[in-house]
């Protein structure tokens, strides 16, 4: 599918790059990765992304790229909000 506008999202850039993670299954170091998705902006899918930039709507197919973790031992990928409230969790 082709896109007409490339949007990247940022979530928690220093908790994602200066902590080490560890997968909550093993315990094995967790890697970053991009992954990425193309949303029309008049899908029902629309809701959850911003297609809001500085002062523009972006209309049409909209690339988003995010980080998200992954697990080389179990082949799970986690978000970045699913780490942060299991690593929360194990503090208490």
């Amino acid at each position: 599918m082709k896109y007409q506008h490339i949007q990247r999202i940022y979530k928690n850039p220093f908790y994602v790059n200066l902590k080490k993670h560890y997968c909550p299954n093993c315990g094995n170091l967790l890697s970053k990765i991009k992954v990425s998705r193309i949303i029309n902006s008049n899908s029902p899918e629309a809701t959850k992304f911003d297609f809001y930039t500085l002062d523009n709507y972006m209309i049409g197919n909209v690339k988003f790229i995010w980080t998200e973790f992954r697990c080389s031992v179990c082949q799970i990928n986690f978000t970045i909000d699913v780490v942060r409230q299991i690593e929360k969790g194990n503090k208490k």
